[in-house]
Parts: structure tokens; sequence; C-alpha cells
């Protein structure tokens, strides 16, 4: 390998340590530097979006558009592009409110494709096939109380005693359940966040020592 390769690599390497440490310094609290490396990273990131969206997307569509605009899909584009230049006028004060409407349609659909993905490809076969069809209807079950947390939270005047006894013991039940589930959750980040943590090291002592052991 060349000096200027060395360098070059080492200088990578130099880098990647530096921003690494910027990020587990939010271990001490949070600080300017870890609040640095979030920033650098956030701002990568949207570069990198924003360029594999022409490349991937725009790029393709108005290639093809320009080709033969009527195409297979006649003009079915005009209304993706119609809700892209609606999502402009969000930037404006006057024109806000068309930028919220592109916004309302396009949470709507997500909403709705989300919620038919969840039900199609999630609980449904969970009940009522694959292997271990008890497991899925307990899970089905738990769902179903752990969302009665959430609408089972106010006692009206025609509620009755009895009704009220076990709407309160729903609540106590969907609550025991979110917190298990949180903690589940918890727990398996915090031993991602370990492992990376020990890939990090593993990694930047492996890439040292092979710089300048060999």
């Amino acid at each position: 390998m060349t000096l200027v390769g060395t360098l070059s690599e080492l200088a990578a390497l130099l880098l990647a340590l530096g921003l690494t440490l910027l990020v587990y310094s939010y271990v001490v609290g949070d600080n300017p530097l870890y609040r640095l490396a979030v920033h650098l990273l956030v701002g990568v990131a949207a570069g990198y979006a924003v360029v594999v969206a022409i490349r991937q997307v725009i790029e393709p569509v108005v290639s093809a558009v320009v080709a033969n605009p009527l195409g297979s899909g006649g003009l079915s584009w005009l209304l993706p592009v119609l809700l892209a230049v609606l999502f402009l006028f969000s930037l404006t004060t006057r024109w806000a409110t068309l930028g919220s409407s592109a916004m309302a349609v396009l949470m709507a659909v997500g909403a709705a494709v989300g919620l038919a993905g969840a039900v199609a490809g999630t609980l449904i076969p969970q009940v009522i096939g694959g292997p271990g069809g008890i497991v899925g209807l307990i899970v089905a079950l738990l769902t179903a109380v752990a969302l009665s947390y959430f609408f089972l939270t106010r006692r009206t005047a025609t509620t009755s005693a009895l009704l009220a006894s076990g709407q309160r013991f729903l609540r106590l039940a969907g609550r025991a359940i979110i917190t298990v589930a949180l903690a589940a959750v918890f727990a398996g980040l915090l031993n991602t966040g370990l492992i990376l943590l020990a890939e990090r090291v593993g990694f930047f002592i492996n890439a040292f020592a092979a710089m300048f052991g060999g």
C-alpha cells in the first residue's frame, strides 16, 4: 500500500473513532459533542436520502414520462406529482393548508396500508394458522387486552359497578402487558447497544493492529 493510501486509511479510521467517541459521550450526559455527532448523522442521512430519491425515484419516472407520457399507466403519474407540488406549499404561511392536505392524504394511505398489513400479515396468521395456533390465540388475546388500556379510560354515569370493575381489571391487565413489553424492548435495545459497542471496539483494535502490525 502506498503512503497516500495508508494516510487516507488512517485518517478514515481516526475520523470513525472520533465520531464513535462523540456518540458514546452521551453516557456522561447530553453534551455539545454528542449533539454535533447527531447533527452530522442526520445531515448525512438526509443528503443521502435526497440523492437516492432523485436517482432511483424521480429520474426514472421523469424519463419514462418524457419517453411515453400516456404509457401503460395512462396519466396516473399526475397524482403523485400533484401531491408533491402541494407539499411545497407547506413551506409558505398563506398556502400551508394545501401542504397539510397532501400530508393528510399521505398519512391516511400509510395508516390504511399499515393496518391492513398488520391484520392480514400478522394477526390473522397468528390466530388461524401456522405452528402453535394456541400461542397465536394467546397473542391475539393479549393484544386486545393491551389495547383496552387505551380505550377503557373513563367511567360514565350509566356504567354499572360490575362493568366498572371489569373495565378497571382490563386497564390494569393492559398496563401490565404494556409494561412487560416495554421492558423487553428496553432489554433488547440495551443488549443490542452492548453488542454494537463490543463490535466497534473489536473493529478499531483489529484495524489499527492490521495497519501498524503489518
